[in-house]
């Protein structure tokens, strides 16, 4: 891999906060309605896939689009909370039960229903706080833009917690190893599709992958990915694997300081060392976010 020349694109950022925007938007009319809009739907309203969309609102927004829908939601229901009481209220919110609506709130204000409904300055208060986004300082790192060669990887997909990837990684070795020889095995690559931090453990998907120098046949729960070469944003990163999900991060704030484009593709971890062999903090890895092609 080699450094690649920065492609400025000074009107960027501005796209991306009008795509942004339409999320935005399409959350508001949703909420207008009674209805709440799904990570998926307002991803597609900005054009981007949800991974790439939940990084990116949350750098552009100050906060995760989890925690965004959950404020706008709450702070909707405060005028029927005043006026006609905690059913109005949830029934405003979407929430399914009044107890479900009273956690949120408590989760999110620490206060009661019966407490904000009976005191209007805590209300006013409350439905301020609602009004603006709980800022997330992001962590520094080098970053760089190199040029990645393109890849035949072969891949097995895994659904469960980013924590006990070893079972994915476990079963892909598996099926790599009953063609291959232990010599074929190049790289250990893996492509995350939710960030941890928001998602449920259980519902967390990610691609693992092998490089095996092109040989393999995929069949079964054993994939074929082909990963497009170019540009991408990178850093390099010494430390705990489980701790990259959140420094991705600052590849999207250094795309938008940047004013670059993002690229088609998922964000790619290339694991330089064996999770069983070494551990932290010196596991080693190079992680890159796809930038578009000229």
């Amino acid at each position: 891999m080699r450094p690649g020349r920065t492609r400025m694109k000074p009107d960027q950022r501005s796209r991306y906060a009008t795509r942004i925007e339409r999320a935005i938007a399409l959350l508001e009319r949703s909420l207008a309605t009674g209805e709440v809009p799904s990570l998926a739907d307002l991803a597609a309203e900005a054009a981007m896939s949800e991974y790439h969309f939940h990084r990116i609102f949350r750098l552009m927004t100050g906060e995760a689009p989890g925690a965004a829908i959950t404020r706008a939601r709450l702070a909707g229901s405060l005028p029927a909370l005043s006026a006609q009481g905690i059913s109005a209220a949830t029934g405003q919110s979407g929430y399914a039960t009044s107890q479900a609506y009273a956690r949120a709130l408590r989760a999110t204000t620490g206060q009661t229903p019966s407490a904000l409904g009976s005191d209007p300055q805590s209300l006013s208060n409350t439905a301020k706080a609602l009004g603006e986004p709980r800022s997330d300082p992001q962590s520094a790192l080098r970053i760089e833009i190199v040029e990645l060669a393109p890849l035949r990887l072969l891949a097995v997909r895994n659904v469960g917690a980013y924590s006990e990837l070893n079972r994915g990684f476990g079963r892909l070795f598996e099926l790599a190893l009953a063609q291959l020889g232990p010599e074929s095995l190049q790289a250990i690559w893996g492509m995350p599709h939710d960030d941890p931090r928001y998602a449920a453990p259980e519902a967390c998907r990610f691609t693992c992958a092998l490089d095996t120098g092109g040989l393999g046949t995929p069949g079964g729960d054993l994939e074929e990915r082909q990963i497009r070469g170019g540009p991408h944003l990178s850093f390099f990163a010494t430390g705990d694997y489980d701790d990259l999900h959140g420094l991705i991060d600052t590849l999207y704030a250094e795309l938008l300081a940047r004013d670059l484009e993002l690229g088609e593709g998922p964000v790619l971890i290339n694991y330089l060392d064996d999770a069983d062999e070494v551990a932290p903090p010196h596991q080693r890895a190079h992680v890159y976010l796809p930038l578009a092609l000229d």
